[in-house]
């Protein structure tokens, strides 16, 4: 049962850096544009498994791995916009619903596959898909209700551009029988892509360039920052490394029902964290808000592996 608990370590560093991108946008990076161009960049990095298996196979799953990289980055400049707006708690939860809607919408409604797989549905699934919408829509009601306070639409767009990302990057690989390093590079290289066209709006162009300078003088802060984003992208990658690991040794199955555990680390995350530095997480946990989120996150992950024990494929992320 060693799958499990790698499992289990993969979501905390997800859910870790989940947190640090609450920081990092929190005053350190002004703009969420400048956060994923800097993410675009870092990208590039994935140039390195080159020697190690990069093969070409043709201008179309070429095509398809650059269209999810550049639809990823999209959708994290969306997920960095609602985690600076609103709270991390339940940005992250209401994301990951989104994607787990999306896949299932794709499931059932296949592109030019077997739409008769809709009349296939069962209870399981169809209470699985109810309990996803109702714990998706709790998490974006924070009670008491205050006036103009609601969580950014951004979040939706964020988790269907993901969803979509890894949809096509799942495609590529089975229907063209990629392997890993090609799908990886040039998904990679998408999101470079995607980085560099922010520069084609006015407006991301400016917060860009201003922030590249700004972080280019050396500085106290723009040290530590540097470092937190350096742990964001370990804790991301540890994460990202960790569920590949655990997919070798245990069921996917099983693997992708356990992904709720990841909002439930992140709810506790934030609750100590936001008791240190509430300026940063703006959090509430009086009693009303901990019983609204604990239940739309056991909402959520119900909904997660009522799925996938019935059969519905889910993403991992």
């Amino acid at each position: 049962m060693t799958w499990i608990i790698v499992s289990v370590i993969s979501y905390f560093f997800g859910a870790v850096a989940a947190l640090l991108d609450k920081v990092l946008l929190s005053g350190r990076i002004s703009h969420p544009s400048v956060y994923a161009f800097f993410v675009s960049l870092f990208s590039l990095f994935a140039l390195l498994f080159i020697p190690f298996g990069f093969q070409w196979y043709g201008n179309v799953p070429t095509f398809i791995f650059l269209i999810s990289g550049i639809l990823f980055l999209y959708g994290l400049l969306a997920l960095y916009a609602a985690v600076q707006k609103s709270e991390i708690s339940r940005v992250a939860p209401l994301v990951g619903t989104i994607m787990a809607m999306t896949a299932l919408f794709v499931y059932f409604f296949p592109v030019g596959g077997d739409m008769g797989r809709v009349m296939t549905i069962t209870w399981g699934q169809f209470l699985a898909f109810a309990l996803l919408v109702g714990g998706g829509i709790l998490i974006t009601i924070d009670f008491p209700l205050r006036k103009k306070e609601n969580i950014s639409p951004l979040a939706v767009a964020a988790g269907i551009c993901m969803a979509v990302s890894l949809l096509l990057l799942k495609y590529g690989y089975y229907q063209y029988d990629v392997n890993f390093e090609s799908g990886f590079v040039w998904s990679r290289i998408g999101m470079f892509l995607g980085g560099v066209s922010l520069l084609l709006i006015p407006r991301f162009r400016k917060e860009i360039l201003f922030g590249l300078q700004d972080h280019g003088v050396a500085s106290k802060k723009n040290t530590k920052t540097g470092m937190l984003f350096l742990a964001n992208k370990v804790s991301g990658g540890t994460a990202a490394f960790l569920m590949n690991y655990a997919t070798y040794l245990g069921p996917v199955t099983f693997i992708q029902a356990l992904s709720g555990i990841q909002f439930i680390f992140l709810l506790i995350l934030a609750w100590v964290t936001s008791t240190q530095y509430p300026h940063i997480f703006e959090e509430r946990f009086g009693m009303l808000q901990w019983v609204q989120k604990g239940v739309a996150v056991a909402l959520i992950v119900c909904g997660m592996w009522l799925s996938v024990m019935s059969g519905a494929r889910l993403l991992i992320y």
